[in-house]
């Protein structure tokens, strides 16, 4: 019987060459899983980081949000005063004419603020009102756009009341521009060169340009998508806002220094 045992043998052999061909097998499987572990907890492990680096933006995100809420107010798009939304709410000031003091400015003082030279820097704020409010008198605009002087004083609180305690964009700064504007105006003698409208437009513009400035450039609203960027589509956001409010400003009886000049004179200056 060798030829029956020598097929059995081959046989047993065969099977043996097959479970040891399976076994390799089994090994470059588990070289092949192990590797695609690896790769794939390393892709996790990247994806996890990416993930924790778009967290810690969030939160700082938020911490700056809150911070700027914190400033500004509890509005948590855009902290400023005024809010478009809100019917009925209206920019007024928190004090009236009669704790606005009539100052009396010296000679040496009304010489002065004809020149850029002029500090700034030494003067309460309702001296600078003062001197704002003897800008608009000295320059025949009182007279010009017929201006009721109580309520030219209180547009000049409800502007003093609309800018914020901001390091720079602060009632100060535009007290500053307002007054090189008039330095401006007497230095250049462009009373001669301009109608007395022109120089009104140039002063108010000057004393209303950074209204209700929230204390982060356009840059930030933009990218920030600020209710204020949102409202303008990212169109100056800032500048369309400071103009909006100097407007809101405007619309109120107690406040409008243009009421008694005719209509396409305001359309004029609102231009």
């Amino acid at each position: 019987m060798p030829a029956e045992r020598e097929d059995v043998f081959q046989s047993v052999l065969s099977q043996v060459a097959e479970q040891f061909t399976r076994a390799f097998h089994i090994n470059e499987l588990k070289t092949e899983v192990t590797n695609r572990l690896v790769a794939l907890e390393k892709r996790v492990e990247m994806e996890g980081l990416k993930v924790v680096e778009i967290e810690k933006c969030k939160n700082d995100l938020r911490k700056l949000r809150d911070e700027v809420t914190s400033r500004g107010g509890s509005r948590v798009n855009c902290s400023c005063k005024y809010n478009f939304s809100d019917d009925g709410k209206k920019v007024t000031p928190r004090r009236d004419v009669p704790t606005y003091p009539k100052y009396t400015l010296s000679q040496e003082t009304i010489e002065a603020l004809k020149k850029p030279t002029f500090d700034v820097w030494h003067w309460e704020h309702n001296e600078m009102l003062s001197c704002l409010e003897f800008m608009y008198h000295d320059l025949g605009l009182v007279k010009e756009f017929n201006m009721n002087p109580i309520i030219l004083k209180r547009w000049l609180l409800a502007i003093q009341e609309n800018y914020r305690n901001n390091p720079f964009h602060n009632f100060r700064h535009s007290f500053c521009v307002s007054q090189m504007m008039y330095g401006m105006i007497q230095l250049c003698n462009l009373q001669g060169k301009l109608t007395l409208t022109d120089l009104g437009i140039l002063m108010t513009a000057a004393v209303c340009h950074d209204l209700d400035h929230p204390g982060y450039n356009n840059t930030y609203q933009i990218n920030a998508r600020t209710e204020l960027a949102v409202r303008y589509n990212d169109i100056s956001p800032l500048e369309n806002h400071h103009c909006a409010v100097a407007f809101q400003i405007l619309s109120l009886p107690e406040c409008n220094i243009f009421a008694n000049i005719d209509p396409e004179a305001f359309k004029k200056v609102r231009q």
